[in-house]
């Protein structure tokens, strides 16, 4: 049997993984200040943060494809793991001393071009060194639950070492040398940890049934773009609500966001365990868009803070466990393109995201008349969703039950 990926290098792509999301996190309660530093109070800072966002999605939706056709090619994943995390750091540095507005947008979109190669490539990497499917699964989920992990103590630190910060650079700027010194640290752990070897090849990767199951791979692309702009939705269109409707402080806002986060890394952890078959995720496609649909049409009529709390639980579950299920089976249907296949993925999220996002601002701006248009435009994505999903089961099950031929003991 093949081995699986060495615990040394799998640890270095999860604090990859976790330090990407973190710089983002990190990023959201800073950006306002560091324009204030180049603009002055004003329209322009609010204007200029939504623009700086953008851009990073923006790099996000243009790189990915990219970097994942690149680690195709001679299965180089090592390498474009290792020169992303570093332009990555490098990029954070800019950020961190920057003194224009086109350097800060520079920045941001090197940093989101950058960072657009650690993800999809390291889960490239961990299906190029999968013994079997339950295996990848588990490692994609720790994959997801450590950028969640980073995601949600992100702006906390941002915050605190902003704060903190007294003399020796503008204030701003210090909480990008705590993620530019992280992106270092997991740069190093990369180069010193990953194997330079290419794993034996795997059957499971290529053939006539790869070739046919790659013609599933658009479908699940675009269930993930519509989870991302699902969730994009929401997350504008929660805070709005939360702010205006129900009269909720930041904090009490802050805290519907943890939650969400909590929720999805509990729900992966969950579904991918060692007693759940990996083959068997494909059948939590259907329900899981249900249950989002459900939940985001429930949204708007929970008037009180404790049912809307159970409402972000439901949607975060569901969401929670559709991206890395997704991830997956991209993963086992793209075979030996898995690189290129899995930076369309997060092309696909990040394209979601964004449209998600401008249109749960739009949508609830001018649904006066109609507080929860926002909430059930992206409950009619999540059944667009489930439509999708119906058959896929079936149409993947030749992934499901295939045994890769390097599994199978020698006589």
């Amino acid at each position: 049997m093949k081995p699986g990926l060495p615990a040394g290098a799998f640890a270095a792509l999860l604090l990859a993984a976790f330090c990407v999301s973190l710089a983002y996190g990190i990023a959201l309660p800073v950006l306002p200040f560091l324009l204030e530093l180049r603009l002055g109070a004003g329209p322009d800072v609010a204007w200029h943060t939504g623009l700086l966002t953008g851009t990073y999605t923006l790099a996000l939706f243009l790189f990915a494809p990219l970097w994942g056709r690149l680690s195709d090619r001679r299965q180089r994943r090592r390498s474009v793991i290792l020169a992303g995390m570093a332009g990555f750091t490098l990029s954070l540095l800019l950020f961190a001393f920057v003194d224009s507005l086109v350097a800060l947008y520079l920045g941001r979109f090197l940093t989101g071009g950058f960072s657009a190669a650690v993800i999809p490539v390291s889960m490239a990497l961990i299906g190029d060194w999968a013994p079997d499917e339950n295996w990848r699964a588990r490692r994609f989920a720790w994959l997801s639950i450590a950028g969640v992990g980073g995601f949600l103590v992100g702006p906390m630190i941002g915050g605190l070492v902003a704060g903190m910060w007294r003399e020796g650079m503008p204030l701003s700027g210090a909480p990008f040398l705590v993620s530019a010194a992280a992106g270092a640290g997991g740069t190093l752990a990369l180069w010193l940890t990953l194997p330079g070897r290419t794993p034996p090849s795997n059957a499971a990767a290529g053939g006539p049934i790869a070739h046919e199951s790659a013609r599933l791979v658009p479908r699940l692309l675009a269930l993930s773009g519509i989870v991302a702009a699902g969730i994009g939705i929401f997350e504008v269109a929660l805070a709005l609500r939360a702010q205006q409707a129900l009269g909720l402080s930041p904090g009490e806002i802050g805290l519907m966001f943890t939650e969400c986060s909590l929720v999805m890394v509990i729900a992966q952890a969950l579904v991918f365990n060692p007693w759940f078959p990996a083959r068997a995720t494909r059948w939590l496609l259907a329900p899981a868009f249900a249950a989002l649909a459900g939940a985001l049409a429930l949204a708007p009529w929970m008037e009180t803070p404790g049912r809307l709390y159970v409402a972000v639980g439901l949607i975060a579950a569901g969401a929670g466990i559709l991206s890395p299920i997704l991830a997956l089976w991209v993963s086992l249907a793209a075979g030996r393109a898995q690189g290129g296949a899995l930076g369309r993925q997060t092309a696909a999220a990040s394209l979601g995201q964004a449209i998600g996002s401008a249109l749960g601002g739009l949508l609830f701006g001018i649904g006066s008349s109609l507080p929860g248009l926002p909430f059930l435009t992206a409950a009619a994505a999540a059944l667009v969703g489930l439509a999708l999903a119906l058959r896929l089961p079936g149409r993947l099950a030749p992934l499901a039950v295939r045994e890769p031929a390097t599994n199978r003991p020698k006589r």
